[in-house]
């Protein structure tokens, strides 16, 4: 689950395989017939199905088909086995924690010794973002440990996994695993822990928070000399300045004003090997990067300007680094800025290209459309990223021919298969928790919240990674059904 795809596709088949082959398929009938969570399960996958029937597209639909197969496989191997218990649970869950360690550990090797590696590129094996979500699950597995273990080594060790995980998913500047920590952390301790000192040091660090985001907004809009009116006209070489009055606002300073091209081109040909037409090593245009650098520095885009640069500045802007905060050593500062700028570049220009969380208003917008006109039916499994091309075409989107998804799946299975498919969909995830009192519930009760929560902003069943994450931790349910007296190995 997060090694590669290789690797969960052969976990789930071997596990099908081993299903088929134990036998015993009147024990595992007798299961099958008591498990409600199971015939939920069924359902969603028949729908799915169903939606094939009214479905244009036929061939990306049944590859949705393929790709959420194991969302019907898994849960019958696992609800038609007796759940893990005692040593085998402590095991499993332990040797999932240290897998979900060990890739980060290789994430954070690769940041720091590859140049210009993008966050997201950071875990070779599977998406940042459903990465992130396992790293949240092990950060609620230590935290358990911590509060509950008798053992001073055993709440170290956990102590030190967590604040590892906590550290790498703010590298990977996942938004959705920060919210997914919040809410069930808070959650989980009203529910279970009840104990005031502890949310009180929630409280204390969620203020702390709001006012660390306060803080730098006040900064990042703290503008500089150079947004004085009247705007000079010329360099101090007599060559003439473009402004291009747009209002877009970065650290302080207008991005497209005070721009001297031919200048930047001279002086940058001097002052780095790197052509200044080329791309960084990130990928991004020369230009724009050291334009934007520059001005986050407070700099003229001029001759003038680049004489100012140190080496290691213009090594940064070679490396494709656009502002000089996205290179300190505080993430949390980077994560503000980027969703600043990302509301610059939306209010005056309306772009969405390139940046996270506009990407996802503008899809969901187009989702929205789609389901409109196909409330009750959706459009049908296979054509619900057609439909949205059609929609994002016609409003001429920077998003238009690249078949993105709708990045909700709440929006994605409405459109595809009506309003009975996110019904369904619901009270699945609301049946699959369950047995409050047992010891395993906390942790369960975390599973559960962060899918729900990552369904807010992901695809997280559209996807074999987190359709994996979505179904693996059944494993450790509590039944909620009579079992039956005969005995069944475990193959889970």
């Amino acid at each position: 689950m997060v090694t590669s795809t290789w690797a969960s596709n052969l976990v789930w088949v071997l596990l099908g395989a081993n299903w088929v082959l134990e036998g015993r398929w009147r024990e595992k009938w007798q299961m099958a017939r008591g498990s409600r969570l199971l015939h939920l399960y069924i359902g969603f996958y028949l729908l799915l199905l169903a939606g094939m029937l009214w479905t244009e597209n036929q061939p990306y639909g049944w590859s949705i088909m393929q790709v959420k197969l194991p969302l019907l496989v898994v849960p019958l191997v696992i609800l038609t086995t007796r759940p893990l218990r005692g040593r085998v649970r402590h095991w499993v869950l332990w040797a999932y924690a240290a897998t979900v360690l060990v890739v980060s550990v290789i994430g954070m090797v690769r940041m720091c010794t590859i140049p210009g590696l993008p966050y997201r590129d950071a875990v070779p094996y599977i998406s940042h973002i459903r990465f992130a979500l396992n790293c949240c699950m092990v950060v609620f597995l230590c935290a358990g440990v911590a509060v509950r273990h008798r053992s001073l080594l055993h709440r170290a060790v956990a102590i030190a996994v967590l604040l590892w995980m906590l550290a790498f998913i703010v590298l990977q500047h996942s938004y959705t695993a920060i919210a997914v920590l919040a809410v069930v952390s808070l959650l989980t301790l009203i529910v279970y822990r009840r104990r005031w000192p502890l949310i009180a040091l929630w409280m204390a660090v969620a203020g702390c928070l709001v006012f660390f985001v306060a803080y730098n907004v006040k900064q990042y809009y703290r503008m500089g000399p150079l947004s004085t009116e009247p705007l000079r006209s010329h360099t101090a070489s007599g060559n003439a300045y473009f402004h291009a009055r747009d209002g877009i606002i970065e650290n302080g300073n207008y991005v497209n004003n005070y721009i001297c091209t031919d200048e930047l081109r001279e002086q940058w040909t001097r002052r780095s090997a790197m052509p200044y037409d080329s791309e960084t090593l990130a990928g991004y245009g020369v230009e724009p990067t050291l334009v934007r650098y520059m001005n986050c520095l407070g700099l003229t885009k001029d001759s003038a300007g680049i004489a100012a640069m140190s080496d290691g500045q213009i090594g940064a802007v070679e490396r494709g680094v656009a502002n000089p905060v996205y290179e300190g050593g505080n993430p949390l500062k980077k994560m503000v800025y980027v969703m600043l700028l990302e509301r610059e570049f939306y209010v005056h220009t309306r772009a969405v290209k390139g940046f996270t969380m506009l990407q996802r208003l503008e899809l969901w917008e187009a989702t929205l459309d789609v389901i409109a006109d196909n409330l009750w039916t959706g459009v049908g499994t296979g054509d619900v990223v057609d439909a949205m091309q059609e929609y994002l075409a016609a409003s001429k989107s920077e998003l238009s021919g690249r078949g993105m998804r709708s990045h909700n799946q709440y929006l994605g299975t409405v459109a595809a298969i009506g309003i009975l498919g996110v019904a369904l969909l619901l009270f699945l995830a609301a049946r699959t928790f369950s047995g409050r009192k047992s010891r395993m519930a906390p942790l369960m009760l975390a599973w559960m919240l962060a899918i729900l929560i990552s369904m807010l902003t992901e695809d997280t069943v559209d996807t074999l990674a987190g359709i994996l994450f979505c179904t693996w931790f059944l494993a450790f349910r509590t039944p909620t059904t009579k079992q039956p007296n005969v005995r069944i190995p475990h193959t889970a």
